[in-house]
């Protein structure tokens, strides 16, 4: 993973995840417990437009954890792609999206392979629904630079079959800004 080893992280489906007893505000709750299209839902509620840095993009074979979550076979091949999100010129996110090639359309892969816009808003331009289930946060214990930053993790799925596991890792600068918009209300 671009983040290391998160399958032995402590993830919390949020079904079951309380965010008071984990001292997380409500503007943060929202944020890692938000369905829809996360970048969306930035734009909408905080008024954060959020640009694409690729840095990778590569065919691998999902790892066993992954394969269990995806419910694909074990090793099968897959799209890995790793990105930050910035919102004027800062990290907001780190994502990496793990997609299954067997279900995956060409039309798609070409668009992802541009780099250019986030994931979830290319399955929804291309008018698929999206469903994310397995939602599960996480506060990170890593020893490294992401070590006590929040994350989550979910299966994103289309009707068209389409499945993607992302994992989204949170920067502190996030959190300020969405801070730093709700006082000015």
């Amino acid at each position: 993973m671009f983040f290391g080893s998160l399958d032995e992280q402590a993830w919390t489906p949020v079904r079951g995840w309380r965010a008071d007893e984990a001292g997380v505000g409500r503007e943060m709750a929202a944020v890692l417990t938000v369905t829809s299209s996360l970048t969306r839902f930035l734009e909408r509620h905080h008024g954060m437009r959020l640009t694409v840095r690729l840095h990778d993009q590569f065919i691998d074979h999902a790892r066993a954890d992954e394969s269990a979550l995806l419910g694909c076979g074990a090793r099968d091949t897959v799209l890995r792609r790793r990105v930050s999100l910035l919102h004027r010129d800062a990290i907001m996110f780190d994502a990496e999206s793990v997609l299954p090639l067997a279900d995956l359309p060409a039309e798609l892969m070409a668009q992802l392979q541009e780099g250019v816009r986030p994931l979830g808003n290319l399955l929804l331009d291309r008018g698929l629904s999206l469903s994310r289930s397995d939602l599960s946060v996480a506060r990170l214990q890593t020893g490294d630079v992401f070590d006590g930053r929040w994350a989550r993790r979910s299966v994103l799925r289309s009707p068209s079959g389409t499945r993607a596991l992302v994992v989204e890792v949170f920067h502190p600068e996030l959190w300020r800004r969405i801070a730093s918009r709700a006082r000015r209300y």
